[in-house]
């Protein structure tokens, strides 16, 4: 389920994915409104707890970056702050900071696992669009069009011309067009990656609707965006 938030007039996305096990929440807003997502979330659940007489036995987690498929990263409240530990390794896993922006702290390692210390952030935008796109997501939705790779290296500043009489393929010159932008890492992101799409709608209309697709898919979301885990157990 996906859902609208405004915040100071602009729109973002709520997106709440049900694992079954777990409720995956992604939210595409600026990184200073993460903690309060996450307190609207859980003071809903708390309410709907109390009105159905169950017990607020919900925890906030995220996906382990070590062991992603069998492990997660627990965080729990302590009187010295939060603590996270690993459900799985014996040691907590590093995890990056962007994670820490829905608690507004940072990671302290501790021996009972990692303790969260109030730090300041900056605020920045975490919309998908803002993303610096992966090279293997960038040559899959425009492979379709490798032909165009000149076209392309162009509308993104690329130095293309020893490509043209490469005897490499289409595809091959493609990827090497997008790893060039990667590694000029100026205005990598996907935003302008749809503006090349945009900039050319008859070369590129239909990969634009993939690009589209795919931003809009759980798959991306996890790619992109960081999530909470809202995990919920047995009574």
């Amino acid at each position: 389920m996906s859902l609208k938030i405004t915040f100071k007039r602009k729109e973002d996305t709520l997106h709440l994915i049900n694992r079954y096990t777990h409720i995956e929440v992604y939210f595409t807003g600026p990184t200073q409104y993460f903690p309060l997502v996450r307190k609207l979330l859980t003071t809903a659940i708390d309410n709907s707890s109390d009105a159905m007489h169950l017990k607020h036995n919900y925890i906030n987690a995220f996906a382990c970056p070590t062991k992603k498929n069998s492990c997660y990263c627990v965080v729990r409240s302590s009187e010295d702050g939060n603590i996270v530990n690993c459900t799985v390794c014996s040691v907590s896993a590093t995890i990056t900071s962007d994670h820490w922006y829905w608690f507004e702290s940072g990671p302290v390692e501790s021996n009972n696992g990692t303790q969260i210390k109030q730090v300041n952030h900056q605020s920045s935008d975490k919309n998908i669009l803002d993303k610096e796109p992966k090279l293997k997501d960038l040559h899959r939705l425009f492979d379709s069009s490798a032909a165009h790779f000149l076209t392309i290296g162009t509308a993104l500043d690329v130095e293309v011309d020893d490509l043209s009489h490469s005897e490499k393929s289409t595809s091959d010159k493609l990827r090497a067009v997008f790893k060039r932008w990667i590694d000029s890492n100026e205005g990598v992101t996907w935003r302008n990656a749809l503006q090349v799409c945009e900039d050319y709608p008859k070369k590129f209309g239909k990969v634009k609707a993939g690009v589209d697709k795919f931003l809009e898919s759980d798959r991306a979301l996890k790619e992109y965006l960081k999530s909470i885990f809202l995990s919920f157990h047995p009574l």
